[in-house]
């Protein structure tokens, strides 16, 4: 079977298969004092959420979208003990827990679970109060002076059931996307544990425009695709002109794109010439306008 595991040529069309994610637990981790470290003005109901998301996903359903669940392709991705651990200790490294005992502690109760819970509690976030840590850590000055304090040892992650920002598909690839946010960074490495290992997608050899490893940050959010040549992409606090031009030269050198549209202007950059993006709405290099066709050394608005 040759169909490609990801095609998309335009967002207006019929949808075919939907990546959502389930408002679960996350959301009861959300407390008071640490809703603007979390990016929420507001803590949700989580039994009006899940319902809203449910009633959401049978509409899908109805009109005979797939619908696939993020937390699922993990569970089905992380196929063997190895791959499980070598998750959990990427996704801990990426933590902002600085202790080891406390990362040691947390690897233990993760892998001690079944892999849909782990994934799940790896969403959720895991509390101060729910697992035991050596006493000897208790003797260390900086855990005495904080233990009554932050109440996690893993953040929660409530922003995922955007599901748009950590990860984007342009054409027969995708973003895998560095998040701007401290507090949303982690989320992007579930799709790609997906696409490396899950057996839908793992072999197909999927092009990854933007990878989360980069230096600079870059959204799904503000990705947009317009047709199989062209595309916008909106630089702002999320998406930086950098991000967009090492997305560029991959997407120049092997896609079918030739197109990307900055805010109000829109530029053909030829393939076989380098370029810099050096404002929101500039670029310096060798250009055509799309408008005027004119060739231009530099433009700006």
């Amino acid at each position: 079977m040759n169909q490609k595991p990801l095609q998309i040529n335009s967002e207006i069309g019929v949808l075919k298969t939907v990546l959502l994610h389930r408002p679960g637990e996350e959301l009861e981790n959300l407390t008071p004092d640490y809703l603007k470290d979390l990016l929420f003005d507001d803590i949700p109901h989580l039994k009006v959420a899940q319902q809203e998301h449910d009633e959401f996903a049978n509409v899908l359903r109805d009109h005979g979208v797939e619908v696939l669940y993020l937390d699922e392709l993990v569970t089905e991705a992380l196929n063997s003990d190895n791959l499980k651990a070598e998750f959990v200790d990427e996704m801990l490294a990426a933590s902002k827990q600085d202790s080891r005992r406390v990362t040691q502690s947390l690897r233990d109760y993760l892998l001690s679970m079944p892999t849909n819970k782990m994934v799940r509690k790896i969403m959720a976030g895991v509390r101060k109060d729910e697992i035991s840590l050596p006493p000897e850590h208790h003797q260390q000055l900086h855990d005495m002076v904080e233990q009554d304090h932050y109440p996690f040892y893993l953040d929660p992650m409530p922003n995922l059931y955007f599901t748009r920002d950590p990860a984007a598909t342009i054409g027969n690839g995708l973003t895998i996307n560095k998040m701007h946010w401290p507090a949303r960074r982690r989320e992007s490495l579930f799709m790609r544990y997906i696409i490396d290992h899950h057996p839908r997608f793992a072999g197909h050899d999927i092009p990854v425009w933007y990878n989360r490893d980069e230096k600079f940050s870059m959204e799904g959010g503000d990705e947009l695709v317009l047709n199989s040549e062209a595309m916008a992409i909106g630089i702002s606090e999320r998406t930086t002109a950098e991000a967009i031009e090492k997305m560029a030269t991959e997407l120049f050198a092997v896609s079918s794109i030739s197109r990307i549209s900055l805010g109000e202007k829109s530029f053909k950059v030829k393939k076989e010439r380098p370029f810099r993006l050096v404002g929101s709405l500039a670029t310096v290099a060798v250009v055509e306008s799309v408008v005027t066709g004119t060739t231009l050394r530099t433009c700006s608005s």
